[in-house]
């Protein structure tokens, strides 16, 4: 893969993720041509990739939803959304069930 890294932007983005977590770095894929927020100085560095054609508050918002400082949080958030799920799922298959035997 060849990268660019981006230092400067015109929202400042490169600068205020910084403020998120001081080792994010922002690389432009070349090849796919899509902005990838890495960790700095480490092997393995793939954070996320930015889910928007250009760098602007969405990226800050979403590097924030999806930082690892608020791992205990998101893992919260998915098990409270899978609990609805299931409850959910359990709920339509009760309906079915009644509108099976005509109740």
């Amino acid at each position: 893969m060849r990268y660019l890294k981006i230092e400067d932007d015109v929202y400042y983005i490169s600068n205020r993720l910084k403020e998120i977590d001081e080792k994010y770095v922002i690389l432009y894929n070349l090849d796919k041509k899509v902005y990838e927020v890495h960790i700095s100085g480490e092997r393995d560095s793939y954070c996320f990739t930015v889910p928007y054609s250009e760098l602007d508050g969405r990226t800050l918002f979403y590097a924030l939803k999806s930082a690892s400082s608020r791992r205990d949080e998101i893992i919260k958030e998915i098990e409270e959304n899978n609990q609805k799920l299931y409850e959910k799922s359990i709920k339509d298959q009760v309906k079915k069930i009644k509108e099976a035997l005509c109740l």
